[in-house]
């Protein structure tokens, strides 16, 4: 770190300073036993700030059922925390400002841009994950780059030429301002927010908004949700979005929990509130857009670059040799092949009967293969086998799954640590997805019935009952699951008896 630079940086007399109402703001609710008329009348006594809350409230950003006419009765019916969080939003606004008649070439419309995007992702996904502190996830996703601009309030052009350099975008930005300048934002940004006195985990979440795992224990999930709306960010404005959803389904299913139906309805609130909050924060951040399109563009993508066999699977510790082996690659789709799969399996079978984790195996048969091949085309076809394989490294991906093609119209997922309810869910979401996707892969020849496919699960739950003794019985369960779901009409998810026992 650079001390005189930081020092420099923190005494510029031209940077964003929060206004008096938003002091005292902070002042009383730091206090737990503040009285919340006390409170309202504070708010209440700049106007043009209350009129800015209540608008806010009375949206559908808020969804109220009764019209709420004054910040008291906000007080009362939306609680503390969103009041206060708007009141310091609107008043982080109007401290940073919208660059209008300002000089100089900062992107105001991309600083704000990712702010209210984030805020509104963050706040979202938040509630998505079940989680009640989705208003201070929104404050903090809107002044996560404060430190961005007080650099540039302080360094000016100097500082306006470093993010001229990021090619790439923001996540390059730590990188350059530490070559150049031997600081970063996220830094300055802490220890601004620290100085306005603000809650110590909103310090910490400013601080490590740009590597949330590093984030302390008390601050770890408000960081990871910010985080969260950094990628939802991505995807909305990226040129390209296939790639930040890829990272979206990923680390929500990791930090969040979240499943990709989790996600693509979560993505739908965010596009929608983003569009509202820029305009009750009256803020320019660019032509507006339609989130499940940008999604759907997104999943088209990830289908084309399994197509064109650039995927990458994801490594998973001892099995990176296999993985990466283009001899046990399936040529059309990428996926591990069937001597493949058995070397996977057999490791993840060892790995888990020594550390007592769970192993679940997928297997996926496309129902009615030869009617298929007689009504499409072979190259109709291959669009839906590499469908197929899109969609389940859509679904497993972010449980570390293994996904593999062991013949023409048979399917496998090996998922080491995976239990068995939680894989069951997904393989049902699967083959419901693909029965409303497969007609989409088909090309123009009509169909004479639906895609479908039948599915068989197999878990150990346990490694020491003994149920299973071999990683070959593990596999020969899942295949049984799937002979039972194909026999009873294709179209369903069977789990083996054995797995359940287990």
């Amino acid at each position: 770190m650079n001390p005189e630079l930081l020092e420099e940086i923190l005494g510029c007399t031209s940077l964003p300073s929060l206004p008096a109402v938003a002091v005292r703001v902070i002042e009383l609710t730091s206090d737990p036993d503040v009285q919340l008329p006390v409170l309202a009348e504070t708010i209440q006594n700049d106007q043009a700030l209350a009129g800015k809350i209540l608008r806010t409230v009375n949206s559908s950003f808020y969804g109220l059922r009764e019209r709420c006419g004054s910040i008291n009765k906000a007080l009362v019916m939306l609680g503390l925390r969103p009041v206060k969080s708007l009141a310091l939003g609107f008043s982080i606004v109007t401290a940073v400002g919208d660059g209008k008649g300002e000089e100089g070439g900062f992107n105001y419309v991309s600083y704000w841009r990712r702010g209210i995007y984030t805020a509104a992702a963050a706040k979202v996904f938040a509630g998505a994950w079940g989680k009640d502190f989705g208003d201070e996830a929104f404050l903090a996703g809107l002044m996560q780059d404060i430190g961005v601009m007080a650099m540039y309030r302080a360094l000016g052009q100097q500082y306006v030429d470093i993010m001229s350099r990021c090619a790439d975008g923001h996540s390059e930005l730590v990188k350059h301002e530490l070559a150049e300048l031997d600081l970063q934002h996220p830094e300055v940004g802490a220890m601004l927010v620290q100085r306005w006195r603000l809650p110590e985990q909103l310090v910490q979440c400013v601080k490590f908004h740009e590597r949330p795992t590093a984030a302390p224990l008390g601050a770890s999930d408000l960081t990871r949700c910010v985080a969260i709306g950094n990628i939802a960010h991505d995807v909305l404005t990226d040129a390209e979005p296939a790639e930040a959803m890829r990272r979206l389904y990923a680390r929500a299913k990791q930090w969040l929990n979240l499943d990709p139906p989790d996600v693509e309805a979560a993505m739908k609130q965010v596009g929608d509130a983003a569009k509202e909050l820029s305009n009750l924060f009256k803020l320019d951040t660019g032509k507006g857009v339609v989130a499940e399109d940008i999604v759907a563009q997104a999943n088209d993508k990830l289908i084309e670059i399994a197509k064109s066999g650039e995927y990458e699977t994801p490594v998973q510790g001892g099995l990176d040799a296999l993985l990466t082996s283009s001899s046990e690659s399936d040529p059309l789709t990428g996926a591990v092949s069937k001597s493949g799969f058995e070397t996977a399996l057999r490791k993840a079978f060892d790995a888990a009967r020594q550390s007592d984790e769970p192993l679940s195996v997928v297997e996926v048969l496309l129902d009615d293969w030869a009617g298929l091949n007689r009504r499409q085309s072979p190259e109709d076809v291959d669009e839906l086998v590499l469908g197929v394989v899109s969609l389940l490294r859509k679904r497993f991906d972010s449980l570390g799954g293994i996904t593999c093609r062991l013949a023409p119209q048979l399917f496998a997922v090996v998922l080491p640590g995976a239990d068995r309810v939680s894989v069951t869910r997904l393989a049902d979401e699967f083959r419901a997805e693909l029965t409303a996707s497969g007609p989409h892969w088909l090309g123009e020849a009509p169909l004479a019935k639906p895609v479908t496919v039948s599915v068989g699960v197999s878990s150990m739950q346990d490694a020491e009952a003994g149920t299973f003794t071999s990683a070959v019985q593990l596999a020969s369960a899942a295949a049984h699951a799937l002979k039972n779901a194909a026999q009873n009409g294709g179209d369903r998810v069977c789990g083996d008896v054995a797995s359940r026992a287990a």
